[in-house]
């Protein structure tokens, strides 16, 4: 197997070359793929984020709904909704398809994944940042939600960080692993 790095884990996606994403998306792909065995926490974690961001939805959609159609400060655009490795790693432990681009991508135009109706794609599926990036405005309307419902919103956003963590953790350790296997 060819040596795999993630260069600069934590900055933003190729997002200027669409060909070289679309490279390491198959390569990443391919180890969940081909080893699931090696790579089974991972994949179980990952579902367990999915299950705690459906949870999570409703919450944010009802205070998105409040807020959004209002605001005339677009904060969908794709320098606020690109994807990192953490988020690749995600999607693709959970079998999803990485929602790809089809070209390279300007950082001020609105988000690809933007249409008249909102995002096309499910929440648990948005990068990281879109995901958790939330406006003065929305922030407001959900700290004046019942003290209870907020307060589960947040346990459950940082169990789902903490998970998220664990997740690549277990990722990073399982690929050490499989590269020992073919030593």
């Amino acid at each position: 197997m060819e040596k795999f790095s993630l260069i600069n884990k934590g900055e933003i996606l190729l997002w200027n070359n669409i060909e070289e994403l679309k490279k390491l998306v198959d390569k990443v792909d391919s180890f969940f793929k081909n080893f699931p065995e090696v790579f089974e926490d991972s994949i179980s974690l990952s579902r367990e984020i999915k299950n705690i961001i459906l949870k999570l939805d409703p919450f944010i959609e009802l205070y998105a709904r409040k807020t959004c159609p209002k605001c005339s400060n677009i904060c969908c655009l794709n320098k606020n909704s690109r994807y990192e490795y953490d988020d690749l790693i995600y999607i693709l432990a959970l079998r999803e398809e990485f929602p790809v681009p089809d070209r390279n991508l300007k950082e001020k135009e609105p988000c690809y994944l933007l249409t008249e109706k909102g995002c096309k794609i499910p929440r648990y599926l948005r990068p990281l940042r879109c995901n958790w990036y939330f406006c003065s405005d929305i922030l407001k309307e959900m700290e004046a939600s019942p003290a209870r419902a907020f307060r589960e919103f947040s346990n459950a956003f940082n169990r789902m960080l903490y998970l998220r963590q664990h997740m690549l953790n277990s990722f990073f350790q399982s690929l050490s692993n499989l590269k020992g296997l073919e030593n």
